[in-house]
């Protein structure tokens, strides 16, 4: 099928609602939500909103945003979406100082450690990537041209993430698999080299990140799945560690809150969803905190780095909460996990 046809039975889909999104500043200096096109941040030392200047060809998002990120740094800011637009923002300034058009909707975003890259993956499963290099700081961009990193995965790429020491990024994708590739010297000449593949969801791989301690600089990949499993992986060899397997006998606890919740509301007694919807490691090194379809609340699990190993903490249910958790992030200065509920189907 070609691309046109793709494209004109993907603009015919059933309408779909995005769910919100949450990135913190590292340092926690501020915060952003992203709600369907709105795209709002909250100056968390100000204690006041944000006023967003775009001034570019096309301001601001049009459709809906369907990844936002801070850079390492915490002076970058990066959102995309079905527009087709990626925007770069300076944070000093909330000034929008790039606006990058795209070919196809956009599904995931990252920014190399040094800052000096933005990769993104479009709905046809490339990954673009546009260099930063050599750009006065608030001062806008000259028109950015993406050019392609990474081809050839026929499949929407969900997830993006560089590894903690550069080496590699690595690509999630709706087809269940993981794809660990060497980030070349000069991101723009495309990246050849695939290091490995990380193989065993059996579903689509929802979400990706990285934890990593001080004794563990380099980290061990964790990511969560529409399997209902969260799996630990060594990216180098692409070896799987370990597998937390949600809801399922390794635990009773979970599938217990999910099912009084539900019979509670809906009288719903079959087994609900336990799709893993988005993941975030925290910044102590040894816990992650999971989203989880149908879960009023949060999962956080253990991570013992030097075991190599996953197991359940606890599952904290938000009271009075009507919504579900769709986003998750945490400040690496103070600690602190943030959430944002939504619609999650």
């Amino acid at each position: 099928m070609g691309d046109a046809q793709m494209e004109e039975g993907d603009n015919t889909r059933e309408i779909e609602v995005a769910p919100a999104l949450i990135a913190v500043d590292p340092a926690q200096r501020s915060v952003a939500v992203a709600v369907g096109s709105d795209l709002r941040v909250y100056d968390l030392i100000g204690d006041c909103p944000v006023s967003l200047v775009d001034d570019s060809a096309k301001p601001f998002h049009s459709d809906s945003i369907r990844a936002i990120r801070y850079d390492a740094s915490g002076k970058l800011f990066v959102s995309a979406g079905d527009d087709k637009l990626v925007k770069i923002w300076s944070t000093d300034s909330w000034f929008c100082i790039s606006s990058v058009c795209c070919e196809k909707r956009v599904s995931a975003v990252a920014v190399s450690n040094d800052g000096l890259f933005v990769c993104f993956a479009d709905k046809f499963g490339v990954v673009w990537v546009v260099s930063l290099k050599g750009d006065a700081e608030n001062q806008a961009l000259a028109d950015k041209k993406a050019a392609p990193m990474l081809a050839h995965y026929c499949s929407i790429i969900t997830s993006l993430e560089f590894s903690p020491d550069g080496r590699f990024i690595v690509s999630a994708d709706r087809d269940y698999k993981i794809r660990v590739t060497v980030v070349p010297k000069n991101p723009l000449d495309g990246a050849h080299e695939i290091q490995t593949f990380c193989l065993g969801h059996s579903e689509y791989v929802s979400c990706l990140d990285f934890i990593h301690s001080p004794d563990y600089p380099h980290g061990l990949l964790i990511s969560g799945s529409g399997d209902s499993t969260v799996r630990l992986w060594d990216v180098t060899l692409g070896s799987l560690l370990d597998t937390c397997e949600i809801g399922s006998k390794f635990d009773r606890r979970f599938t217990f809150f999910l099912k009084a919740e539900l019979s509670a509301t809906d009288g719903i007694e079959e087994d609900p969803c336990h799709a893993v919807t988005d993941l975030c490691t925290c910044p102590n090194g040894t816990s992650v905190a999971l989203a989880v379809q149908s879960l009023k609340g949060i999962m956080l699990l253990n991570c013992n780095l030097s075991a190599k190993t996953l197991s359940m903490a606890k599952v904290v249910l938000v009271e009075g909460e009507t919504l579900i958790p769709t986003s998750l992030g945490a400040s690496l200065s103070e600690g602190l996990l943030w959430m944002v509920t939504g619609v999650s189907k």
